[in-house]
């Protein structure tokens, strides 16, 4: 059974809406601030996200990043109601020529369809006098920004945060780059959090600072452990405990085993600068 909610906080409405509820979160959030949209939610949830937008005049369409539960009825909206479509200058060639979905990423979420979108510009002026700006925060996708109102405290903030207890990463993804991006909002003047797949996140600050923590702390662990001569396989066995379902049903394109990785792959040199992880020591079977 699908996932169908609504949200309001403040003048911030939103539809989360996803094809599965139990296990795997496939739920993503698009939000609406007066005439403008925030994400454009998965495609295979059009008929959802399509009453949503219906009910009230949309002007401009901002997208966190290209990822098909982000874009996936952008092309749709954009046909539809003739509302400008803006993304980061690194998104356009994606949006305009597709890229290559997983089996996995069409089941949960469907395929977008190709668009021309335009460069957004480093602060969106809303009516209402609301203020966007637009932060890169690179990481989860080379691509991916957040959108900062900083007068009301509030971060729109794509997939950066998630959750405050990272156990899974995507093959893809820059762990260095994530965590300059997290050290990096920390910097600005927020506290509410509209997250894409938790919804509104009231103390969005210690939230982040949370996660940044436990990634840290995971390095470092992780540090430790290779360098007491343990393989990453166990490593990821020890710090995260065995793979689970969802990393079998994504090939292991999201799973424990590439975060452990990732944290291993920061270690520029291990015990007196003789050992250094270069990926060699894999995982049995993968």
């Amino acid at each position: 059974m699908g996932v169908v909610q609504r949200i309001r906080y403040q003048a911030v409405e939103g539809l989360r809406a996803g094809r599965f509820n139990r296990g795997v979160n496939t739920a993503a959030t698009c939000y609406r601030l007066g005439s403008t949209l925030i994400d454009s939610g998965c495609a295979n949830r059009w008929p959802q996200v399509r009453s949503f937008v219906r009910e009230q005049l949309l002007r401009q369409l901002l997208l966190t990043h290209h990822h098909e539960d982000h874009s996936g009825n952008a092309a749709r909206i954009q046909q539809m109601t003739g509302a400008r479509v803006l993304a980061s200058g690194l998104a356009l060639q994606p949006l305009a020529t597709g890229w290559r979905l997983r089996p996995y990423q069409q089941l949960l979420f469907g395929r977008p369809q190709r668009l021309i979108a335009e460069p957004v510009p480093d602060l969106v002026e809303l009516e209402g006098g609301y203020r966007l700006q637009v932060i890169g925060t690179p990481g989860h996708a080379d691509d991916m920004v957040c959108y900062l109102e900083a007068e009301h405290g509030w971060l729109f903030s794509g997939d950066l945060f998630v959750g405050d207890r990272t156990r899974f990463l995507r093959q893809d993804e820059g762990l260095g780059e994530l965590l300059e991006s997290l050290r990096k909002i920390l910097t600005c003047d927020f506290q509410i959090l509209f997250c894409a797949h938790r919804g509104v996140v009231k103390d969005g600050k210690r939230a982040i600072s949370a996660k940044l923590q436990h990634l840290e702390s995971l390095c470092d662990s992780s540090r430790e452990l290779y360098r007491q001569g343990l393989p990453p396989a166990e490593i990821s066995r020890r710090l995260l405990g065995r793979e689970e379902l969802v990393s079998l049903v994504t090939g292991y394109h999201f799973s424990k085993r590439n975060l452990i990785r990732a944290c291993l792959q920061l270690v520029e040199k291990v015990d007196h600068g003789v050992a250094e992880y270069t990926g060699e020591t894999e995982f049995p079977g993968r």
